[in-house]
């Protein structure tokens, strides 16, 4: 009976309640469409400005740099591997796709319970984004301005709610 006893102690020590979860691999490859835009001003106004920009909307901001100043939601797409992101697609005659505008990103501040934030360059502006969400064929990121050259950013949150639409 000591023996059942002990085995019986050892089993429920060894099987906790505690669930293990494994860390989130990141798939950021493949062609994006911008589907949704949500945009909030977040400085410490008396009115803040809240805008939601759909299919067929044109979001432009004249604060940011191209590409990412006019963005025709449900047709701006975008391609990433896991080191390039491309603008500006032109199809070709053979049935690929030419990307006029290419820039490398990195991956910052991943862990089990935050995706990290995506840092672009372009143009001598640093645009951080930060993941959201990852699923399978959605991509979630938010931006909180733009830090050309050791400014403090603008004071405004878009949030890029996009759609995998191709390899």
């Amino acid at each position: 009976m000591k023996n059942i006893f002990k085995l019986l102690i050892i089993v429920l020590s060894l099987s906790s309640c505690v669930k293990y979860t494994q860390p989130k691999l990141l798939s950021l490859s493949g062609e994006y469409r911008v589907d949704r835009i949500t945009y909030e001003q977040t400085d410490n106004t008396a009115s803040p400005q809240s805008m939601v920009f759909y299919p067929g909307d044109m979001y432009i901001n004249p604060n940011d740099n191209s590409p990412f100043d006019t963005i025709a939601v449900g047709f701006f797409k975008l391609h990433m591997d896991y080191v390039m992101m491309r603008f500006s697609p032109s199809p070709m005659p053979d049935g690929s796709t030419y990307w006029g505008k290419e820039y490398f990103y990195n991956v910052v501040g991943e862990t089990n319970t935050n995706l990290g934030n995506l840092i672009v360059e372009y143009d001598g502006t640093r645009k951080v984004f930060n993941i959201i969400e990852d699923g399978a064929e959605t991509l979630v990121l938010r931006s909180t301005g733009q830090w050309p050259s050791g400014s403090s950013g603008a004071s405004e949150s878009i949030t890029l709610f996009l759609t995998r639409v191709g390899p």
